[in-house]
């Protein structure tokens, strides 16, 4: 198949790109002077998802198209609804007018019709629009997605390892079902191999295994083998300095966004999760799956 990609060149798209390059005809769409290197094989397409006449007429001859484009920070004109909402529409409407069959779409677990939480209510409009887009689609909905290059438990990471005290925003009791980068691309590779068995589905992605926000800690310490006191911090403090750093830069702020700090009044897991089934093995748990830290 020729497939478009977008978001293919970040952490997860990386991964799903490199499973299906060998068997299908890749092409990434990238933004003008997107600047990042693609697999060998691989070609790209100039365009940008949050402008649709950079997409008007460039998906025609496509078999299936993988939407990954979303954004977890708002800076500037990059909002949660101007990249994952009207982004997804754009992406959509552009499929449908070039007659692009199917499409593969990342949403995230915990999408929520809620304006109180921006990003997940972004997502799930998003879902609607692929659900009502009269294509052939599947939606992926992961929980927290670790791996080398990761945005979450690498940034945990280096909290436990330089902090000479552990700060934990909140109680520490919010729960999450981290699923290992690997397995959310392999989710991604049945999609587009058995459109027969996936299509017209939303699936919940988890990890072998559920944690408190305090039991990531603890399974990220032992794999540095780092002991280290912590303190729970209360959230409303955590948004007065959050709030209060935004103007500094990035390597002075603290390493949790806003929105990520409204997150963790939310369970992050899945009593259903799709993973196993659809990769045909036992999902990674975060303890056996963070060596590269």
């Amino acid at each position: 198949m020729r497939i478009l990609v977008t978001g293919g060149t970040g952490f997860v798209g990386s991964r799903i790109v490199e499973r299906v390059k060998d068997a299908h005809d890749v092409v990434l769409l990238q933004r003008a002077g997107g600047g990042k290197a693609v697999p060998a094989g691989v070609t790209t397409l100039e365009g940008d998802v949050t402008d649709p006449v950079s997409l008007s007429g460039k998906l025609e001859g496509f078999d299936a198209v993988i939407h990954l484009v979303a954004i977890i920070e708002e800076h500037g004109d990059a909002t949660f609804d101007g990249v994952i909402r009207r982004g997804t529409e754009n992406v959509v409407a552009a499929a449908r007018a070039g007659g692009v069959p199917r499409f593969i779409h990342m949403s995230a677990l915990g999408a929520r019709d809620d304006p109180a939480y921006p990003y997940h209510q972004a997502k799930w409009r998003a879902e609607q629009a692929v659900r009502e887009s009269g294509l052939d689609w599947t939606i992926f909905r992961p929980s927290v997605i670790f791996g080398k290059g990761d945005g979450f438990v690498t940034v945990l990471a280096n909290v436990v390892r330089t902090f000479p005290v552990t700060p934990i925003a909140g109680s520490g009791e919010a729960r999450f079902q981290p699923v290992q980068v690997d397995d959310v691309a392999d989710c991604f590779v049945r999609a587009v191999d058995d459109p027969g068995a996936t299509s017209g589905q939303t699936f919940e992605l988890g990890g072998g295994k559920q944690y408190s926000y305090d039991e990531m800690i603890d399974a990220i310490a032992r794999q540095l083998n780092v002991s280290r006191p912590r303190v729970h911090v209360p959230l409303g403090l955590m948004k007065t300095v959050v709030a209060v750093s935004a103007p500094l830069p990035k390597a002075l702020r603290p390493p949790v966004t806003s929105e990520q700090l409204k997150m963790l009044s939310l369970d992050n897991t899945t009593e259903h999760s799709a993973t196993g089934d659809l990769i045909g093995r036992e999902p990674v748990a975060l303890e056996d799956g963070i060596g590269y830290l």
